[in-house]
């Protein structure tokens, strides 16, 4: 990389660089290492991310000593069957299914080394399927049928449900 470019992705002014050059100055190796990588390789160690995401999302508002580690989210979607997981992978499962998209599934894909398959054979037993949210993304994503009913049904029993409960009382009141 070139003075500028260290100067624009390090935030370290030009003058520092100047006298990093300097053979006599301390940073003059860490100057030669910077000058000799290339710019792309710099970008690409400082955008990588430190923590996962999805660790972010399971362990939100979880004590410290329940979080959830790497090694614990990869061996609950390394699983083969829902029925039989225990009851924090299910937690597990379900959080990720509900807070998650589909770059968090390429993630956990590609940095745990979990199968795609295995995730979708969970999701496939999954009750959180049949929630509207949840299939209208993870559906289509694993190229499933939905189980969720769709919103003019869910609207059509409130309707009805609403309608009954009024005439219900109308006519209790009217009986009194």
């Amino acid at each position: 990389m070139t003075k500028s470019e260290i100067s624009n992705i390090l935030d370290i002014p030009l003058t520092t660089l100047y006298d990093w050059e300097k053979e006599d100055h301390p940073r003059n190796k860490l100057y030669r290492y910077l000058s000799n990588t290339s710019k792309s390789v710099a970008t690409k160690i400082l955008n990588k991310r430190s923590t996962h995401r999805i660790l972010h999302i399971l362990n939100r508002n979880i004590a410290d000593n329940y979080k959830y580690t790497i090694e614990e989210v990869k061996k609950a979607f390394s699983k083969d069957e829902y029925s039989l997981v225990t009851q924090r992978e299910k937690i597990i499962y379900s959080k990720f299914f509900k807070e998650c998209d589909e770059e968090d599934l390429n993630d956990l894909v590609e940095n745990l080394n979990v199968s795609k398959r295995d995730i979708k054979r969970i999701y496939k037993d999954m009750p959180e399927r049949a929630l509207p949210g949840v299939a209208k993304v993870w559906d289509r994503r694993f190229r499933l049928s939905s189980k969720a009913p769709n919103a003019s049904t869910l609207k059509k029993a409130v309707h009805t449900d609403f309608a009954k409960q009024y005439l219900n009382k109308k006519s209790t009141l009217e009986n009194v």
